[in-house]
């Protein structure tokens, strides 16, 4: 049996998946600075959509400057939830609808190999050891940023632009792509892009990252009609949905190793079932303790 020994004060460890965000420019602004540079009229952008209100909205705020908008449909997962259906099948139908109404063109990309091995196995490994990962930031670094844009230059021919319904912008400074905070502080999304390599950003557009999310994007999305302007947002990790309980799901593909939770003096406060259910930087329950 495994003793997990509670730390008297919370550790912080980064590792492979774990990051910090890049520290944001003091130097003054230079004349030649621009915040993001834009697509010309006629340029094409693929936009990666999800099936939500904030993708749907960036693919709209494009085609209404005249460039030509063709959405992505990445689908990262298979495993059907417990009513016999995969989420991504329904996000799917979204984005076709969507399309449909903003008349353009979308596309699928099957990317569940590759995010298997680069994400999801990666996360494993970490939870096996007692971390606390980060999949989202190594799914954009990796999948999003890296994969996808393969796959689209492969596929549908050398992309001149890519957009994402992110809330975070670009400045250019001289020859580098620097990521900056979004406007709308509560949902800010530069932390889960920020290992995200400048290079990688030359050519990407963040049309959401100067707008606030309750007050701008939900009324553009009603004015369009488009049909998921009041969709909920999905605050689950991708691969888990958020109708399960993560420790549970975790428990299908890592052996359990019950063990007592013990304090820096020794006293036993509880049992867990196995490290990956209290992981350093998680924010852990003990029964029986009000108190994470």
């Amino acid at each position: 049996m495994r003793r997990f020994r509670l730390p008297a004060s919370t550790l912080q460890q980064k590792t492979l998946l774990y990051a910090t965000k890049r520290p944001y420019s003091t130097t003054p602004p230079h004349p030649t600075d621009i915040w993001q540079t834009e697509p010309k009229p006629g340029d094409t952008v693929y936009v990666g959509m999800s099936g939500g209100v904030d993708s749907s909205v960036t693919a709209h705020l494009l085609k209404s400057k005249g460039l030509n908008v063709q959405a992505i449909f990445m689908r990262n997962w298979d495993t059907r939830d417990e009513h016999g259906e995969c989420p991504s099948e329904a996000d799917w139908r979204d984005v076709q609808k969507v399309c449909q109404k903003l008349d353009i063109k979308c596309h699928q990309i099957n990317l569940v190999k590759e995010y298997w091995t680069n994400v999801f196995a990666a996360a494993l490994d970490e939870y096996s050891l007692g971390r606390t990962p980060n999949p989202d930031i190594l799914c954009n670094q990796q999948i999003k940023f890296g994969v996808l844009m393969s796959e689209i230059n492969k596929r549908l021919g050398s992309a001149e632009w890519f957009a994402t319904g992110h809330y975070a912008r670009t400045k250019r400074r001289g020859n580098q792509t620097e990521l900056h905070k979004g406007v709308d502080d509560k949902k800010d999304q530069s932390y889960y892009l920020a290992r995200v390599g400048s290079h990688k950003l030359n050519n990407v557009v963040f049309p959401l990252g100067s707008l606030i999310k309750n007050k701008d994007v939900r009324k553009i999305a009603k004015d369009v009609g488009l049909h998921n302007a009041e969709k909920e947002e999905s605050m689950g990790i991708c691969f888990v949905g958020e109708r399960r309980r993560f420790d549970r799901f975790l428990a299908e593909y890592l052996p359990q190793t019950p063990g007592d939770i013990v304090s820096r003096d020794g006293h036993n406060l509880g049992t867990h079932q196995g490290l990956f259910s209290k992981t350093i930087g998680q924010s852990a329950g003990i029964p029986g303790w009000q108190q994470k």
